[in-house]
């Protein structure tokens, strides 16, 4: 009687998906520095705004410290410039040299890249979702960081380009096209703290014109606090979006952030982002040393995928034949 050998197990290789955020998506370098200190791999980087920015970075072989110096060093007022076009408040006039700065050029392609990225942006025009991961590589960190109102649209490769966090600010279904056994999903859970109480005996300004933020800011108010509301806004319905991708592509983990107090223009929150994405990431390493283990054989991902489907079918059966979307809290 002959047995047949066992197959040697194989490593996985993992797909890394990083969230947007701004200032609050610099939790990915906290997540990275976890991984490397523990010998995690990454063999494809996704990313989007602020996640497109690392994983750019990070795949272009740009040591982590470096990266982590110039996120803490570098404020967004720093490279945000009036957008002379009328199509924004700021346009990236000061951003493409500071991350050619970073990079060691401006004429890396992806091509050149250590470890294969891909970053996500929207076609402005179509409304489609746009996978950059060809050609210059600085053109498309711009791109995916062009969050509209914010900075200006990016023209590239033919389109208009703005913030891929608009339609998918979790890109975990982009990863599975590079060729990896597991998806890591990064993200940032909504930041929803603030104080919204009038305070007793308070004059109400004229408005948010200038001088009523100038004035805020001697009264002792935050003046960020109404891009903090619409962040916040934002942030609920791109959590409603990305649960329902979760339902028809999952990643195999999604490791979320908490980081209260912390908004996505914050000019003092960085170092704070990225000491919560360290710890957040240490304190579910187990499940990531798990995710790197040995894959099963291919028989057991078809029958998980199958199960998945299985379920979700069962669900759409068996749910109201008109559901509500989204579903209305109790």
């Amino acid at each position: 009687m002959f047995l047949t050998p066992q197959r040697k197990a194989r490593t996985p290789r993992i797909g890394l998906a990083l969230s947007g955020g701004g200032v609050r998506g610099l939790v990915h370098l906290g997540v990275l520095r976890a991984l490397e200190e523990n010998g995690l791999p990454v063999d494809a980087l996704v990313g989007t705004s602020m996640g497109g920015l690392i994983a750019g970075a990070y795949g272009a072989g740009v040591p982590l410290d470096d990266i982590t110096a110039f996120a803490v060093g570098t404020r967004v007022l720093d490279f945000a410039s009036p957008d002379r076009s009328w199509r924004a408040l700021f346009d990236q006039r000061k951003l493409a040299p500071k991350l050619a700065e970073l990079l060691g050029g401006d004429e890396l392609t992806f091509e050149e890249l250590s470890i294969p990225v891909a970053v996500t942006a929207v076609d402005l025009e179509t409304g489609e979702l746009v996978i950059l991961d060809q050609g210059p590589l600085i053109p498309a960190l711009l791109a995916t960081a062009a969050l509209p109102l914010f900075f200006a649209p990016v023209h590239h490769q033919g389109r208009w380009l703005v913030d891929g966090g608009v339609l998918n600010n979790v890109p975990f279904d982009v990863a599975r096209r590079y060729d990896v056994d597991r998806v890591l999903a990064v993200a940032i859970t909504p930041n929803q703290q603030f104080e919204l109480t009038p305070i007793p005996g308070h004059q109400r300004s004229r408005g948010l014109s200038l001088g009523g933020l100038l004035r805020l800011n001697i009264e002792g108010h935050d003046w960020r606090l109404p891009f903090m509301i619409a962040e916040a806004g934002i942030s609920l319905t791109q959590q409603l979006v990305n649960r329902t991708r979760m339902d028809v592509c999952p990643p195999d983990m999604l490791l979320e952030v908490s980081l209260p107090g912390v908004g996505m223009l914050s000019t003092d929150g960085s170092r704070a982002a990225v000491d919560a994405g360290y710890h957040t990431a240490l304190a579910h390493l187990d499940a990531l040393k798990a995710l790197a283990a040995p894959i099963s054989p291919a028989w057991h991902a078809r029958w998980r995928c199958f199960r998945h489907r299985a379920r979700l079918a069962w669900r759409i059966l068996h749910g109201p034949a008109y559901p509500m979307f989204p579903e209305v809290g109790e």
